[in-house]
């Protein structure tokens, strides 16, 4: 074994590296090797310790383990190989599917740019796959395996260890829609999915695709999601989901008696609607209107106020609707009133001036001050109904039209406009129709406010919606696809990505955590992986060092009500 040994030479001294063994019975040094002076090896060993690292490399790692965690207690890798099998050949088909989840759910970007983000996160530690694995023709491969039937398939079985897992409160299923639009060439007929319609965003003028989306209200789990062609109505596609629905809802109901599906009124079909009370679907709907005028206008004095819902008053009374008693809730809001007030008065002030303006050039035209191809009675006609298109403005408008002698030419007629306010029906509309929601439901022994309180649960839809039109977290766009099939799998992660999403909060708001969605991740996001590297050879430090960022205490409660030391390096 070696040593270190001593010399004095004319009055210096040196040290010496030695390894002694016993030869003939006696000790004898058989190797040695010269250090130096004291002053020469500790010069040398600061010269190995370099004064900076050589670089210093950060990886996205708290919403990765965050959610990669959520995954891997779903097992939702080995559920997708399971039904989609491919041949023992680099990434899996589960590999990719959950990889466009994260990213969607914490960097959305191109498939063209996933394989950069991959490498930047604690992924490729976790993986040790390389990022070439992930190129965009790879992603585009594999989501071509992926089949119809077999999103279904993974949706139903995610569902069984949701619930296993975490638990699912079925007290209140919400059902609702939206759209995405698109930038597919109207040239491209590949797809069908794709198609104009109504688009919430207002982007009338580019192909959309909707997505029906069935939540929890507490923490608004996805249950149940379909992607359907653009230009399909809500009332169309509700009739068509009407059996799917009605299968889930018994799937995650079982004995839960109170368990109750509520929905806007733009799903509100009598097809449906039967077809839900037949087979003893709880729910809570909106009615248009037109079904019940008479006890939309009722009095506001029979109004009775509500418990625990301050500014809202309630009538309700019981009626039969497609073949079952139900009972009807005519909900006035203060809020609302203003709010429908305020529209309705801007949208008075705008006709009137637009009328006015038609109104002016139809006048000089027949007095031959101005030049033009003379405007027919239709062509005014048409315009008039554009303009009091807005909600309310046909019957709060009275409007004249008839045709009069133009100036210099009596042989020749040309259109007259007069219009005026009907007082008496704005009158009528303010007294019975702004700051009221009817409502409808089968739980006849509800009170109003309970029937109130379960429909304003839809909000949390429109919140789900909001985070995947969100520009940072769980955004669904872009959507580079150009097939059905793709669109249909873009849909299948996005949501996946909104499954591991809420399940990370209600874990999270279960440890006292309470925070939005997009706060969390916002959080989680900012925990990362720091590598300092220092160069080869060097004596103090030869290998990297990986460090976790400092957390705020936030992100240190977060880290540990998710657990996130198991993935960690540094955890």
């Amino acid at each position: 074994m070696a040593s270190i040994i001593k010399k004095v030479k004319k009055g210096r001294t040196y040290y010496y590296a030695a390894e002694c063994k016993r030869v003939n019975g006696k000790p004898r040094i058989v190797w040695q090797k010269y250090l130096g002076t004291v002053e020469g090896i500790v010069a040398r060993a600061e010269g190995a310790r370099p004064a900076k690292p050589k670089e210093v490399v950060v990886f996205e790692a708290g919403g990765v383990a965050a959610l990669l965690g959520i995954a891997q207690r779903l097992g939702v890798i080995d559920l997708i190989n399971e039904l989609v099998p491919k041949r023992d050949q680099g990434p899996t088909v589960g590999h990719y599917m959950l990889l466009a989840a994260l990213n969607r759910a914490l960097a959305p970007c191109s498939k063209a740019e996933i394989g950069e983000w991959y490498e930047s996160t604690i992924l490729r530690r976790l993986w040790r796959l390389p990022k070439s694995a992930f190129s965009s023709q790879r992603f585009w491969d594999h989501m071509g395996m992926v089949s119809e039937e077999a999103i279904e398939a993974v949706q139903e079985r995610l569902l069984e260890r949701v619930r296993s897992e975490f638990g699912i409160e079925p007290g209140l299923l919400l059902y609702d829609t939206t759209n995405f639009f698109t930038f597919l060439a109207t040239s491209n007929h590949r797809a069908g999915l794709p198609q104009r319609g109504h688009s919430k965003a207002k982007r009338h003028d580019l192909r959309q695709v909707g997505l029906a989306l069935m939540v929890t209200r507490k923490f608004m789990v996805p249950l149940l999601h379909r992607v359907y062609p653009g230009n399909v109505p809500d009332v169309s596609l509700f009739a068509q989901l009407a059996r799917e629905l009605i299968a889930r809802y018994r799937e995650l109901v079982g004995d839960y008696d109170d368990a109750t599906l509520v929905f806007d009124k733009g799903n509100v079909s009598d097809d449906a609607m039967e077809a839900l009370a037949v087979r003893g679907v709880r729910f809570v709907a909106a009615l248009s209107a037109n079904r019940c005028k008479e006890l939309l206008s009722t009095p506001l004095g029979r109004f009775e106020s509500v418990s625990g819902l301050a500014g809202t008053s309630a009538f309700s009374s019981i009626s039969e609707i497609w073949g079952v008693r139900c009972r009807v809730v005519v909900a006035y809001t203060e809020s609302f009133f203003t709010q429908q007030l305020a529209g309705v008065t801007q949208n008075l002030i705008k006709c009137q001036k637009m009328l006015s303006d038609v109104q002016k050039g139809l006048d000089r035209w027949r007095e031959g001050r101005c030049r033009g191809r003379r405007r027919t009675l239709a062509s005014v006609r048409k315009k008039v109904q554009e303009i009091l298109s807005p909600q309310f403005m046909k019957n709060l408008f009275r409007v004249r039209l008839d045709e009069q002698p133009i100036s210099g030419k009596p042989d020749k007629k040309a259109p007259r406009l007069a219009y005026e306010v009907d007082h008496a029906a704005f009158t009528r509309l303010t007294n019975e129709r702004l700051g009221r929601t009817l409502l409808v439901t089968n739980h006849l022994d509800w009170t109003s406010g309970q029937v109130i309180e379960a429909y304003r649960g839809l909000t949390r839809v429109e919140e789900s919606f909001k985070n995947m039109k969100n520009m940072t977290f769980i955004r669904w766009q872009p959507a580079y696809h150009w097939t059905d099939q793709k669109l249909r799998v873009h849909g299948f992660y996005c949501v996946l990505a909104l499954l591991l999403s809420t399940l990370a909060r209600k874990q999270a708001v279960q440890a006292g955590i309470e925070l939005s969605l997009p706060a969390m991740l916002k959080q989680l996001s900012a925990i990362r992986e720091v590598a300092v590297i220092y160069p080869k050879g060097t004596l103090a430090h030869p290998r990297e060092h990986i460090a976790i960022s400092r957390m705020s205490a936030k992100q240190r409660k977060l880290a540990q009500a998710l657990n996130l030391a198991t993935m960690l390096i540094a955890g």
